[in-house]
């Protein structure tokens, strides 16, 4: 049997192995009920015949489903199997009481017949419509083959008879009396589909808090991490690992000098504009928007998922920013407003991942030495006529090579806060021909 794309989600394989265990505890209740029921309508408190042998096989068959729920050993054709198992044990029932009652072919009167409705119900609880159709099928074909079968040569009136003569009870109490059977029925199914109905609601409040939770990660990662992220797979609270990531620090230049020209409306425009477009660029290359800070915008590849690509990847998509801010630029002074011009700094190394904080105020970052000099080299492209300032390392990370038509060394700086040097390269800045940086970067192989 073949499963679909949407059966192999996560979200309903794990479903599936709550329901096994779920459907291995309702075989208990219903296990329960049928020997009571059976021990009440016998008239004498004992099991008798058939009824101590259907009990005592559906008894090991709850036995098998706890025990394999329990250790979590799940496979999809299991249901089909105990489905199987109830359907012939029911049929099975059916036949033997139905010659004893002399009904050679209306087998379906028979009032075990009824407890089909309790097994479909019960399979109702896995959400799978093709269990609910096999187990027709199998029951319609089952009864049909039986009740070809030949039929004893002994009357069977007589034959209850002649058990009421030597046991002194009836054989119906072996399929339960016909005044006891529909309530308890009734009971049963009524209390499996509010477990049921229970189990559909939380899968639901699921669903809507996990698709509430990627949506609001989508606004910082990219889709495929914000999944992830939403399910809980990569960090739990005030918890992470050390990793090597590359940092992007994009900012625009001159903002407090804009923020004096400018009406609140006016400025909060040009952010969200500045915002949306870097963050597309950012998902475009794969990378993460840590946060924004006021006009800056801190970028992250290698968290939460590192790759061999990392540091090519944000190279890159420094260069397209630049690209889409110089496009975005160029619309704004054609229709008389300021231009933008941004600074980038970026740097590969160890940080923290993970999340910080406690309670409601949790948030997933990364710290270290590393963001400190990715912000300092932005602010270096400040002082610099280069508006793409990285560390060598990045650049070396990112198996590009020292092209003097693109790169220039800027020497070793001693940036604030930091004693030990960092060399820093920088990207020329074309002013009168800002299509040369749509160009795809010379990248060593």
């Amino acid at each position: 049997m073949k499963s679909s794309a949407l059966d192999r989600l996560p979200e309903l394989q794990a479903a599936e192995m709550q329901a096994d265990l779920l459907s291995a505890f309702v075989r208990v209740g219903i296990l329960a009920v049928l020997l009571a029921t059976a021990v009440l309508s016998a008239g004498d408190g004992r099991l008798h015949g058939g009824a101590a042998v259907d009990i005592a096989l559906y008894g090991l068959a709850t036995g098998a489903s706890m025990l394999l729920a329990w250790r979590r050993l799940y496979h999809p054709l299991l249901p089909y199997a105990f489905a199987t198992f109830d359907v012939i044990l029911i049929v099975a029932h059916m036949q033997v009481m139905g010659r004893m009652m002399g009904l050679d072919t209306d087998l379906v009167a028979v009032p075990a017949a009824a407890l089909m409705f309790l097994v479909l119900i019960h399979a109702s609880m896995r959400y799978q419509p093709a269990l609910i159709a096999y187990i027709v099928a199998l029951f319609l074909v089952s009864v049909l083959v039986t009740s070809l079968l030949p039929a004893p040569t002994m009357p069977m009136p007589m034959a209850m008879s002649q058990q009421m003569a030597a046991t002194g009870h009836s054989p119906m109490g072996e399929v339960f009396a016909f005044d006891v059977l529909p309530p308890v029925l009734v009971a049963t199914a009524g209390a499996i589909l509010m477990l049921g109905g229970y189990r559909t609601r939380q899968l639901l409040l699921r669903s809507i808090d996990q698709a509430a939770r990627s949506a609001r990660l989508s606004r910082f990662f990219s889709p495929r991490i914000a999944e992830r992220l939403s399910r809980n797979e990569l960090y739990g609270p005030s918890s992470g690992l050390r990793q090597p990531v590359a940092v992007l620090f994009v900012d625009i230049k001159g903002f407090t000098s804009m923020a004096e020209t400018m009406s609140p409306e006016e400025l909060g425009t040009v952010l969200s504009e500045f915002r949306e477009r870097v963050t597309e660029c950012v998902f475009r290359h794969g990378g993460t928007v840590d946060k924004f800070i006021g006009d800056a915008v801190m970028v992250v590849f290698g968290a939460p998922i590192s790759g061999p690509d990392d540091a090519r990847d944000a190279v890159q998509c420094g260069v397209d920013v630049l690209k889409t801010v110089a496009e975005w630029s160029r619309e704004r002074t054609s229709s008389g407003d300021a231009g933008i011009e941004i600074g980038i700094g970026g740097h590969y190394g160890e940080v923290f991942v993970g999340v910080l904080g406690s309670g409601r105020l949790l948030e997933y970052t990364v710290i270290g030495d590393t963001v400190n000099v990715a912000e300092r080299l932005e602010r270096l492209s400040r002082e610099t006529d280069c508006p793409f300032v990285t560390s060598r390392t990045l650049l070396d990370e990112a198996r590009i090579p020292n092209d003097e038509a693109r790169w220039s060394a800027l020497g070793e700086h001693t940036l604030r806060g930091r004693t030990t040097p960092m060399e820093a390269m920088g990207l020329k800045h074309l002013k009168d021909h800002c299509e040369d940086l749509t160009e795809d970067l010379p990248v060593a192989r």
